[in-house]
C-alpha cells in the first residue's frame, strides 16, 4: 500500500490473471492498429503451466489506483540465464501502463526491484528476455509496430528512468523494399554460396520436424555469446513452433547446410497482421508495416566456422524470394543490436533500411 489510494499487488488467482494479461487492452484499444497479447499464453506462464516456466522464476505485480488497474510487471528470475552469463541479473517483463500514473508506476517497480534483490539479483532487466520480452520503442509512437514489436507510448521512458533503470542496449529494426531490382539481386545472392559447397533448404524441403530441431542447435551456438540470450532446448521450441508445419512459415524460414552439416538457420513468418492484429475497421496499414505485405526475417544465426562464407546473405535472399513468390512488397529484418555491426553490413546488403529503434533498460541494484 501507498498514499493517494494506490495498491500493488501480487494476483494469483486465475481471475487476477486475467486482469492482468488483458491490460494492454486498456493501453492500446483506442489505437487504429496494435498487436494484442496472446492472453492465454501469458496466464499459463504466470501460472506455472508454460514449459519455459520450468527454469523460471514467476512473480507479477499489478499497480491498482482507486480501483482501476494502472500498470502490471513480472519479475523473473531466470536461472538458466544466469547460469549461462555467471550474471545475477533478473528481469522485469510484462510492463504496461495507462498514461499519467508516475506514482503508481513508481510503486510497483520499487516492489519488483525489491523481490529481485531479495533473491540475490544484482541488477535488474526491462527490454529483452529470449522468448519473453522486447524493447521499449522510441519512435514511431502511435505507428503499428513491426511483429513481436512494441508500439509502446513514450511515457514508458520516462517511468523507467524515474525508478532509476538506464538505457543498457540498442536495437533497430529493418525493412527492405521487394523491388524488381532487388529481387534480381537477391537471386545472385541465394546463388552464390553454391560455388562453395553450401546447400540452402526451405525448413519444408529439409523436413519440417527436423528443421525445428536443427534451428535450435544452430540458434543456440551461433547465439552462445549474442548478449542477452540463454539457451532452449529442442523440448521448449518444439510445441511452439511444430504447429506452423502446414503455414508458409515452412517455405519461408531456411537452413543452410555444408556437407550434412547444418551451419546456418533463418526463421521467417508472413504478414500476420490479418490474422493477429487488431485493426479498427475502415483503416488500411501502410504496406511498409503490415496489411498483408510485409513478411519478416524474425532470427538468422550462422556458426563461427562457416562465417565470411556469404552464408547469412544467400539465406535472407532465398527468404525474401519466397517472400516476393506469394505477393509480399516487403520484409522486415528484425532485431538487430546497434553494435551488432555484421548483421547490420547484412541487412544493408539486402536494401534494408531502417524503419524502427528501440531500447533496453538496465538498473544496478
Amino acid at each position: 500500500m501507498t498514499g493517494n489510494s494506490i495498491r500493488i499487488e501480487r494476483p494469483s488467482s486465475n481471475e487476477q490473471l486475467e486482469q492482468f494479461a488483458r491490460l494492454p487492452f486498456q493501453v492500446y484499444d483506442h489505437r487504429d492498429a496494435w498487436w494484442p497479447p496472446d492472453v492465454q499464453n501469458e496466464i499459463d506462464l504466470l501460472a506455472r503451466r508454460s514449459l519455459l516456466a520450468s527454469y523460471l522464476e514467476i512473480e507479477p505485480f499489478c499497480a491498482w489506483r482507486e480501483g482501476k488497474l494502472v500498470a502490471r510487471v513480472t519479475a523473473i528470475v531466470n536461472r538458466r540465464y544466469i547460469e549461462h552469463w555467471k550474471e545475477p541479473l533478473g528481469q522485469l517483463i510484462h510492463f504496461e501502463a495507462l498514461e499519467d500514473e508516475d506514482e503508481a508506476v513508481a510503486a510497483m517497480l520499487a516492489e519488483s526491484v525489491r523481490w529481485l534483490r531479495e533473491r540475490g539479483m544484482r541488477a535488474a532487466r526491462s527490454g529483452f528476455a529470449a522468448f519473453l520480452d522486447y524493447p521499449y520503442a522510441i519512435d514511431n509512437y502511435g505507428s503499428f509496430p513491426s511483429f513481436l514489436l512494441r508500439g509502446n507510448p513514450p511515457s514508458y521512458h520516462r517511468y523507467f528512468k524515474d525508478a532509476g533503470f538506464v538505457t543498457e542496449k540498442g536495437q533497430v529494426d529493418y525493412t527492405a523494399p521487394l523491388s524488381a531490382e532487388m529481387i534480381a539481386r537477391y537471386r545472385a545472392m541465394a546463388e552464390s554460396t553454391s560455388a562453395a559447397g553450401v546447400t540452402i533448404r526451405s525448413w519444408r524441403e529439409f523436413g519440417f520436424l527436423a528443421a525445428i530441431d536443427a534451428w535450435t542447435d544452430v540458434t543456440n551456438a551461433a547465439f552462445d555469446r549474442h548478449w542477452g540470450w540463454n539457451p532452449v532446448t529442442r523440448a521448449e521450441v518444439r510445441p511452439m513452433l511444430t504447429t506452423l508445419w502446414e503455414t508458409p512459415v515452412a517455405d519461408l524460414s531456411m537452413l543452410a547446410s555444408i556437407g550434412s552439416e547444418v551451419v546456418g538457420a533463418v526463421f521467417s513468418v508472413p504478414d500476420l497482421s490479418p490474422a493477429l492484429a487488431r485493426v479498427r475497421k475502415g483503416v488500411g496499414l501502410d504496406p511498409e508495416r503490415g496489411g498483408g505485405a510485409r513478411g519478416a526475417l524474425i532470427n538468422i544465426g550462422v556458426l563461427e566456422k562457416a562465417r565470411g562464407r556469404g552464408v547469412a546473405l544467400a539465406m535472407a535472399a532465398r527468404s525474401y524470394l519466397a517472400m516476393s513468390s506469394r505477393k509480399m512488397r516487403f520484409a522486415g529484418y528484425t532485431l538487430v543490436l546497434d553494435d551488432n555491426w555484421a548483421s547490420r553490413r547484412t541487412a544493408r546488403s539486402l536494401g534494408a533500411h531502417v524503419t524502427g529503434n528501440f531500447v533496453t533498460y538496465r538498473r544496478e541494484l
